[in-house]
This record gives C-alpha cells, structure tokens and sequence, in this order.
C-alpha cells in the first residue's frame, strides 16, 4: 500500500507504476485514486527498499491489511476480520483525509482489536499500524518504509553552488525522471538543461547524462552542480537545440523543462518554433521505444509534440494562480 502525497492529481500514481516498470517488478494494481495505491506483487523484499529509494510523490510503503468504507462501524466489522500474526509492541498512527470522521474515534477503534493482550508503544513500537481514510474509504496496513523526501528539500536550487531562480523542485524533477522508467545505466539527455536539476536525479538514480544548454553559463554551473554532488557519469554540450551534433549516440530517455517565459525567444524565434525544432531533435537522438518527459507552458503546445512522438500521459501541474504546467510523456 502506497500513501500518495496528493501533491498532484495523477503523478504520483503514474510514478510509482513507472518506478516498478523501470526495476522489472511484477505487479497489479488492485484499487488506485489520488490518496493511496494498492498494488499486489510477487514476495521480493528487493521491492520496498528499492521504490522507497527512488519515488518522490510517495509518503509511506505498507504492507496491506484491508480496505473498507470510511464509517466507524465498518472498519471496526472489517478489523475484526484481519487480525495481525505479528508480535510486538504497536503504536496506531493515522492519515486523516475525511471531513467528518473523528480521529480520536478512529483510533479507539483500531484500538479495541489491535492493541489487545500487546503492550503499546509510541516512541519505538515493533509494528507501526497505519490507517489513511478519505472521504469515501479507509486503508489499514503494517508501515514498512519511509520515502526520505527530506532529501528533495536539502538539493533545492540556494543550496546548490550554482543559483538560478528558474529551476524545477528537486522533487517534481525526480518524478519527471522517474515517469521516463530511467533505469541505472540508461542514457538521459535533458537538452535545456538550466542549472542541472534534472539531470542531478537521473545521475543520482545511476544514469550517465548528457547535458544541453545554448548558454555557457549555465553549462559551466551545471558541471559545478554535478560535481557538488559527486556526478561525474555525465557529459555537457553547448549547442542550439537544432545543432545538437548528429555524434551524439541514442539515448534512453529525454527528460526536460522546455523554456516558457512569456519573452522567450531564442534570437527572436518564436517558443512555437523553437520547441518544433526541439521536438524535431529529441526524435532524432531517442532510441525507438524510448521515453521523452517534456515540460510544456500551454496546453495547446503538447500537439506539437505528437507530430513526432506518441503521447502517452499528460499531467498537469499547478504552479500558482496564473501558470498551470503540463509535463507530457511522449513514446517514440
């Protein structure tokens, strides 16, 4: 069971399932929505460490209890029908997403059947018994891991030996990584690489990355960037986007925050223009069948892109009141 951040309608959930694609895990997703995912998989213990280490728009892994609507008296009927075979002390901890459910309550009454003849422990217990309830249902499960999300806090951008202010949440870019099923040895090339922020989470999930910018500047800060954090399977270009040199082999993925000031230009080409010619390139070095995570400004500009690619999903990101971002997965 995976509570989701809910920090974005459909991203979180369309990572993870990415994330379990890029390590060649088997699953099947038995319920979905934008609080939690339950998803039934082969008994690997590869499985937990390994997604809690990369995912970003997930809280908590968990193994699954059970499921049921949201009224007191079901949760009560359905815990009493799942017991748990673990010993040890308990702490009951909870994710109260529900406008008319008492917490207290809810605690009570996972009380009353998970916490007889165990002592309880809220410090350091041995089983950590977690309920997330929403509006419609509650999920209870066992907590295995913790996504560290912390770390996309300590890489943002003023903590970087390279600032500039126009830069992705180290968050937000690990999750475009990871929607292009980036695998460790995979080569990603972000061809408007800024300040390097996306290419940092693809080298820190192992990829090698080639880096893009028509502005030396920010290809020198780039390299500062990666070699701050101890990235050193990586390359830098500076090009024009339709010059990027045809010696650039295939890559397995393209990952990137396309320019979208309102002024942006690129000597008086128009973004239109300018992202055409960027999809044009971004086919040319993509290998078939690999990923292309793109960052758009206006809706209306994803069709651009499927003059190329196949569009595969589209999720849209709200960045304040007046800006709404679309980060497109197009397939070659």
């Amino acid at each position: 069971m995976f509570e989701l951040s809910k920090e974005q309608h459909t991203l979180p959930c369309a990572e993870l399932q990415a994330c379990f694609h890029a390590e060649g895990f088997a699953f099947s997703v038995v319920d979905a929505n934008e609080d939690v995912v339950v998803a039934e998989t082969k008994n690997d213990e590869r499985i937990i460490p390994i997604l809690a280490k990369r995912l970003g728009f997930t809280f908590i892994i968990d193994d699954f209890l059970f499921s049921c609507s949201n009224s007191l008296d079901d949760i009560s009927r359905t815990a009493h029908h799942h017991p748990l075979t673990l010993e040890g002390s308990i702490a009951i901890r909870y994710k109260n997403r529900c406008s008319n459910l008492d917490s207290r309550q809810l605690v009570d009454v996972l009380g009353t059947w998970y916490t007889k003849n165990r002592p309880v422990d809220l410090k350091y217990p041995d089983i950590e018994l977690r309920a997330l309830v929403t509006n419609t249902s509650a999920y209870v499960g066992v907590k295995k891991a913790e996504v560290d999300t912390s770390q996309y806090q300590q890489r943002r951008v003023h903590h970087r030996p390279f600032f500039s202010p126009i830069s992705l949440h180290p968050k937000l870019a690990r999750g475009l990584v990871n929607l292009a099923g980036v695998r460790k040895g995979d080569t990603v090339l972000d061809p408007f690489c800024g300040t390097g922020g996306i290419l940092l989470e693809a080298g820190l999930l192992g990829a090698y990355v080639i880096g893009n910018d028509v502005e030396k500047k920010m290809i020198e800060g780039c390299k500062k960037t990666l070699e701050f954090y101890k990235i050193d399977n990586a390359e830098f270009l500076c090009y024009d986007i339709g010059n990027i040199p045809s010696q650039v082999s295939k890559v397995d993925a393209v990952v990137t925050d396309f320019p979208y000031g309102r002024a942006t230009t690129t000597k008086g080409e128009q973004r239109s223009a300018l992202y055409d010619r960027a999809f044009e390139t971004i086919t040319k070095v993509l290998k078939k069948n690999g990923k292309a995570v793109v960052g758009l400004s206006e809706k209306q500009l994803i069709s651009l892109g499927e003059t190329y690619l196949t569009c595969r999903e589209v999720h849209e990101f709200r960045v304040h009141r007046s800006m709404t971002r679309y980060f497109v997965v197009y397939q070659k």
